[in-house]
């Protein structure tokens, strides 16, 4: 048989409040080092979202740029186009007024 051994009830107390101390203070680690876990997600989380916001922006100002770029081409190509309109234009009636004044020269055999 095995002896027992038996605390006397001022052991058992003590022993108690000493895993109760212990007990309180893992507990109460874990949650200072859940909150020191969170503070640091947080800090994270708000260095991503600036960093973010600001390539959002830098590409906003990008596309705002190459907007305005295009919209000076349209113009610029839509000039270009009236322009050569007009020459065109131009070149026919000079060519018909040349073939008019040519043919009077040398009136067509029939």
């Amino acid at each position: 048989m095995k002896a027992k051994r038996e605390k006397s009830p001022p052991e058992v107390v003590a022993a108690n409040a000493e895993i109760k101390q212990e007990v309180y203070e893992l507990a109460h680690a874990e949650l200072s080092a859940q909150a020191e876990t969170d503070a640091e997600i947080a800090t994270f989380i708000q260095k991503v979202e600036a960093t973010s916001i600001a390539e959002i922006d830098r590409l906003l100002a990008e596309l705002e740029d190459a907007k305005n770029h295009l919209q000076s081409e349209q113009k610029r190509i839509e000039h270009e186009v009236a322009r050569y309109t007009n020459l065109t234009q131009m070149t026919a009636l000079t060519a018909k007024i040349i073939s008019d004044a040519v043919s009077q020269w040398h009136p067509a055999r029939n």
